[in-house]
């Protein structure tokens, strides 16, 4: 196996961990990818997809993440970092 598809292996397994154990829970959880430059953080657990599904968006955009923590929620990558509007964009 060459390195890039190791990579997207533990990727893969690192979405999958965290939705298990996130979904049911106040967290919105996000994947950051970059694409094409750019930093784009894609939901992963079912409360990330229904505010995605609610803003008309693909990707979570920097002025939603305070919008849903003010609904009491925490907006998190798949490693349980906080999601600040500076990393993605």
């Amino acid at each position: 196996m060459d390195l890039a598809t190791v990579k997207h292996l533990y990727t893969e397994e690192a979405i999958k961990h965290a939705k298990k154990v996130s979904d049911g829970t106040r967290m919105a959880t996000y994947v950051i990818k970059d694409v094409c430059g750019t930093s784009r953080a894609y939901p992963v657990n079912d409360m990330a997809n229904s505010f995605q599904d609610l803003s008309g968006h693909k990707t979570l955009r920097t002025q939603d993440i305070e919008h849903i923590e003010k609904l009491g929620f925490n907006v998190v990558t798949i490693h349980g970092e906080r999601i600040n509007p500076n990393m993605i964009g």
